[in-house]
């Protein structure tokens, strides 16, 4: 890198991010994330619905990843508790929907947050107006929040198309951020419930056109029961890119680490198997690379999302994207 710091813009949100940032954060880099404001799940769900915040839940978790707090207030803002009627309630959900009331100004609560938590760099949420996503079926039906889409009760028709009501306009910030980047990040994260929810904001695709920037798409480890059955790592890009037209993906980075044995049999008795790397003779650089992290997650039982048992590795991950410069 030459003496200017290069700018990374990470687009998405939810526990990809986080990792992403928390290994960038390490590297001599200028950091910006631009997150989903349609989250409707869990904590974040009811603040929303029963307070009129914006979604704090991704908001909260990128500030805690770019953090450079000491471990107490670290702690406070991931906190959930464990039992009574605030079971399941996340203590930083609670601390920034409560600034959004004190200033009566959802920027102006973040700016807050981001003193509070000593953040490097910046955390930037897509829209300062919430939203909803929705999802229609290839059967015509349409499933409406975020999170009825990523946790079916039932089996379903496979997405066809996914939709923000109402349309919302992009944040200028978010906008200022990707212009001025050297590279956009895209995941990793959940297709339809993390990336492609900023991707819908008004004026984002348009951004992302006129950036100098390379754009950079992570590939997730596996695929999403009931949201991307059998997607292979093609599809998964083919999707993506049909998002951010007219730009292009310039990279793709591909795990090509061997998943532990017990591990993979879980995701195959849970229904969601690793993805298939079937890329051939492409249009865009790809990046493979060993990115798992050591063992699986340990669920926390107060949390009532359903989570992730195979993350990528922070540190591998943001050595992967530097790469990509």
């Amino acid at each position: 890198m030459d003496g200017q710091l290069k700018r990374i813009t990470v687009l998405g949100g939810g526990t990809g991010t986080y990792t992403a940032l928390l290994g960038l954060k390490k590297h001599p880099v200028d950091l910006s994330a631009i997150v989903s404001i349609a989250d409707n799940g869990g904590s974040t769900g009811l603040l929303r619905d029963e307070l009129g915040v914006l979604p704090p839940g991704d908001l909260r978790q990128c500030l805690v990843a770019l953090s450079s707090a000491d471990d107490v207030v670290r702690r406070l803002f991931t906190f959930r508790f464990p039992e009574g009627g605030l079971r399941g309630q996340n203590c930083g959900n609670l601390i920034l929907s409560a600034l959004e009331i004190i200033y009566g100004d959802r920027s102006e609560a973040i700016r807050h947050a981001h003193r509070l938590l000593n953040v490097r760099g910046r955390v930037i949420p897509a829209s300062v107006h919430a939203t909803n996503l929705c999802a229609r079926l290839e059967d015509g039906t349409v499933v409406d929040g975020e999170h009825s889409i990523d946790e079916p009760r039932t089996d379903r028709a496979p997405i066809r198309s996914v939709f923000l009501s109402p349309s919302v306009r992009a944040n200028r910030d978010a906008l200022s951020a990707i212009a001025e980047s050297d590279l956009v990040v895209l995941g990793p994260g959940d297709l339809y419930t993390s990336i492609i929810p900023v991707l819908l904001v008004k004026g984002i695709r348009q951004a992302l056109a006129e950036t100098d920037a390379k754009i950079v798409f992570v590939l997730n480890l596996a695929w999403k029961a009931g949201q991307t059955d059998d997607f292979t790592a093609k599809r998964f890009v083919h999707v993506v890119q049909d998002h951010v037209k007219p730009a292009a993906l310039d990279a793709v980075i591909v795990n090509s680490e061997p998943i532990p044995s017990e591990l993979f049999e879980r995701y195959l008795a849970a229904g969601e198997p690793v993805v298939k790397d079937d890329f051939a003779n492409e249009s865009f650089r790809i990046i493979r690379c060993g990115l798992l992290a050591d063992g699986d997650v340990q669920h926390d039982p107060s949390d009532d999302v359903k989570r992730s048992l195979l993350r990528h590795d922070p540190d591998k991950l943001a050595n992967a994207i530097v790469s990509a410069f």
